[in-house]
């Protein structure tokens, strides 16, 4: 017994759908990794970047007493250990970024907030680009417990 042509037709076009529907979000899937990937690449970057600023940023303070002007002039600083700090910052370049420090460069993502009244610390972050969990509030509590052990009360001048 043979069905009416229009059953066929029907048949026909639900699977064309069916496969096409299948193709697509084949092809959403693969593509939302290829972002993902993209994006935890670009975190690990940003998570480097924000721990060697803040370490540089620390033993700058910690040689010269205040808090360095510009971001570029951490490049050229260096040291190994900062003072003590029972764990509230790192005392290590190793500690603070494992895998050693990024060298520094104009196009980090890395930016800067000042307290508008120059007597806090500064506060780091990464132009809303993506980080790794916990970086940010890790690198801010170390500038901000450096700040409180050794500036307190003063103010300090900070990096733009």
């Amino acid at each position: 017994m043979e069905q009416p042509a229009s059953t066929t037709g029907g048949r026909r076009l639900a699977i064309v759908f069916a496969v096409l529907f299948v193709l697509l979000s084949a092809f959403a899937f693969v593509w939302g990794g290829i972002v993902t990937a993209g994006v935890r690449e670009r975190a690990v970057i940003a998570d480097r970047q924000l721990r060697s600023t803040a370490w540089r940023m620390l033993c700058a303070a910690s040689a010269t007493g205040e808090w360095p002007k510009d971001l570029a002039s951490t490049a050229t600083v260096a040291c190994d250990v900062l003072p003590a700090g029972d764990g509230r910052w790192p005392a290590s370049p190793a500690e603070a970024c494992p895998g050693g420090l990024e060298p520094w460069s104009d196009g980090w993502m890395v930016i800067v907030s000042l307290d508008p009244k120059g007597v806090g610390a500064p506060r780091l972050s990464a132009g809303g680009k993506a980080t790794g969990i916990g970086t940010l509030e890790a690198v801010n509590g170390w500038i901000e417990a450096f700040h409180q052990a050794h500036f307190a009360g003063k103010t300090a001048p900070t990096a733009p």
